[in-house]
């Protein structure tokens, strides 16, 4: 028999949250950019979608999001059927990898993320549960 780790659902909300901001370590070309900087991410994103686990992505207007950027800062909210999440802390991105350090959980997180367009995907593992983001940068 196999045994199924359980993770405290708050720190999957947080891990949840950090993969939001991870997905801004994209450009906002139309086209993949594998080399980014901070600059070029500065602004602010809606969410798209966010899938936990194994479960179904859920979006708006079941799920909805913002994110905003500085050079070296994000806040981030999170308004999910589970309740409102908000977080904020420092972020950092070489390339396609992001670094994330969060002031609200003591947490750090490195992920990978993509463009499309200007639709950011960001995959992450926290705690043996893979975490994607969609997010959509603003006008």
């Amino acid at each position: 028999m196999r045994q199924r780790v359980r993770v405290p659902r708050a720190w999957l909300v947080a891990a949840a949250v950090m993969a939001v901001v991870a997905g801004t370590a994209c450009g906002s070309s139309g086209t993949t950019n594998p080399g980014l900087t901070a600059a070029e991410l500065v602004g602010t994103y809606d969410l798209g979608s966010l899938t936990l686990g194994t479960n179904p992505p859920i979006g708006p207007p079941a799920a909805t999001g913002t994110l905003m950027l500085t050079l070296s800062t994000y806040n981030v909210t999170l308004n999910l059927p589970s309740g409102t999440q908000v977080d904020s802390g420092t972020w950092s991105v070489s390339g396609s990898t992001w670094t994330q350090t969060s002031s609200v959980q003591p947490i750090q997180e490195q992920g990978t993320a993509s463009l499309s367009h200007d639709s950011l995907t960001v995959s992450l593992n926290a705690a043996g549960t893979a975490i994607s983001s969609v997010w959509i940068k603003q006008p």
